[in-house]
């Protein structure tokens, strides 16, 4: 896909290329669950209608849960692999708008986020 021998790439960086890329699509995956929102008439957050995310995150073992931030930067790479897969990532970030027009920047949804 990316033609890193037809570019001059030399073997080691091949080979750590196709690591960097086998951990970005490690790192998708698909999280369900309510996030916790800040409430005006409460102090403590209240959870947010039930969503699902299709994303990719930084690290599956330290923080398992979808960055808007960071994904823009995931998908850079991965619509360059597969743009489909790429396009149903931002699809299902762009479910996340709410009537304002707001998309919360982090998303922790179900036990393995919640847990971390």
């Amino acid at each position: 896909t990316f033609g890193l021998e037809a570019r001059g790439a030399s073997l080691p960086q091949r080979r750590f290329a196709q690591a960097a890329l086998s951990e970005m699509l490690g790192g998708i995956g698909f999280f369900h669950g309510r996030s916790l929102l800040r409430s005006e008439r409460r102090e403590e957050p209240v959870p947010g209608a039930e969503s699902v995310l299709f994303t990719a995150v930084p690290s599956r073992s330290c923080f398992p849960r979808g960055f808007l931030w960071d994904e823009g930067f995931h998908l850079l790479l991965l619509s360059r692999w597969d743009p489909a897969l790429a396009r149903d990532i931002l699809a299902h970030w762009l479910d996340l708008l709410n009537a304002d027009g707001w998309i919360p920047r982090e998303q922790i949804l179900g036990d393995e986020a919640l847990a971390r």
